[in-house]
């Protein structure tokens, strides 16, 4: 599995990764929370049960409007948050639940 499904090609996987450092060295969180808020943000299906993301980056794709600097602001407070505004108060979304990186055998547990 890539680590950013919603990126369908080089380009779009280097950017995922600008957004996820950007998070990383902005708010001080862990890489992989960075990397499960820019799958939050963009790879969740669109559909429960669905295995396509809801985006899908590929070649001259719109996400590129904004710099990686701006994205990772935007989904580290979410965009309701007016995180722009010095007026506003900062609250950072919750962080996404992380999966384990290995898929637990449940049969392992139970011995």
């Amino acid at each position: 599995m890539t680590t950013f499904p919603c990126a369908g090609d080089d380009e779009a996987r280097d950017f995922c990764d600008e957004v996820a450092d950007e998070m990383v060295r902005a708010f001080g969180i862990s890489r992989a929370e960075a990397v499960a808020r820019v799958n939050r943000q963009w790879s969740e299906p669109a559909t429960p049960g669905d295995d396509v993301p809801r985006v899908l980056i590929v070649g001259d794709s719109l996400i590129y409007h904004d710099e990686p600097t701006d994205w990772a602001t935007g989904i580290y407070y979410g965009y309701q948050g007016r995180w722009w505004d010095p007026a506003t108060e900062r609250k950072p979304l919750p962080p996404p639940e992380q999966q384990p990186a290995v898929p637990v055998n449940p049969r392992i547990l139970d011995a």
